[in-house]
């Protein structure tokens, strides 16, 4: 095993000099055990961060362990060619606990391809090409998601689409706001939001909220897509936090 000093020196080494991270002396951790982490010195943290909210049942959770570890031994991967129990056992389970209509599952890699995927769904589907989004929005790396990402550190393309419009996030600007692109431009295939933003402030909107966001949307037409990848599973107390609004989108991603 690599010592501390080894493995930051590495990283200097062999890793893009872009990833970034937010200490001098970074901990190098080496054994997670549910709510703690270990680091290569054998000092225990209790983590807060879990991962961006990834690790919710906790570090090496013997439950999940024994699940993975008896599926690895039957059946690894196949790609999408074929078909297999598990997929469709998930699938399943998920439209059990999806909101309202919501039972057709795409699976993908990341929350940026899911969220990447639904606004090319959107724009096959309608027809049309632009999207809405708040400011201080955080949907992903990938194309798209980037150009409907508003925090200026996670806009690292220089070339993104200019067919994304930004709107107040401000309950005292948002249906003004949104009512006036509707409005002004018939060529909007979906809004995109995060129930509650993440890295944009971890703000609770209020409970009219969403509610009036959708009847807009569906008296001009335009899909809801509702970013449930760091809000979902329940992370907020319902299983996806757009249930307290009692709405239902057109699609919905998490991770």
């Amino acid at each position: 095993m690599y010592s501390s000093k080894e493995i930051v020196q590495m990283r200097k080494d062999y890793l893009m000099p872009c990833l970034g991270y937010f200490y001098k002396n970074p901990p190098v951790f080496v054994k997670g055990e549910m709510q703690y982490l270990y680091d290569a010195t054998g000092k225990k943290y209790l983590d807060f961060f879990a991962g961006v909210s990834v690790m919710n049942c906790g570090h090496s959770n013997p439950d999940i362990l024994n699940k993975v570890m008896g599926q690895l031994s039957s059946l690894q991967h196949l790609t999408n060619v074929y078909l297999t129990s598990p997929v469709v056992e998930l699938a399943k389970k998920l439209s059990e606990v999806l909101p309202g209509d919501l039972h057709n599952s795409f699976f993908c890699m990341s929350g940026s391809e899911a969220n990447e995927g639904a606004m090319l769904l959107a724009r096959i589907y309608t027809g049309k090409r632009k999207f809405i989004a708040l400011n201080n929005s955080l949907h992903g790396r990938t194309y798209l998601t980037m150009s409907a990402t508003d925090i200026p550190m996670w806009r690292a393309d220089p070339y993104l689409t200019d067919d994304v419009y930004f709107i107040s996030s401000s309950p005292d600007r948002i249906l003004s706001d949104l009512e006036a692109v509707l409005e002004k431009d018939n060529d909007i295939a979906a809004f995109i939001c995060e129930p509650i933003q993440g890295n944009g402030g971890i703000i609770t909107p209020p409970d009219w909220y969403y509610t009036e966001i959708s009847r807009l949307l569906k008296r001009y037409g335009v899909l809801f897509i509702c970013d449930e990848v760091q809000t979902g599973f329940a992370r907020t107390g319902t299983m996806f936090a757009i249930e307290q609004y009692n709405v239902v989108p057109d699609i919905m991603t998490m991770s």
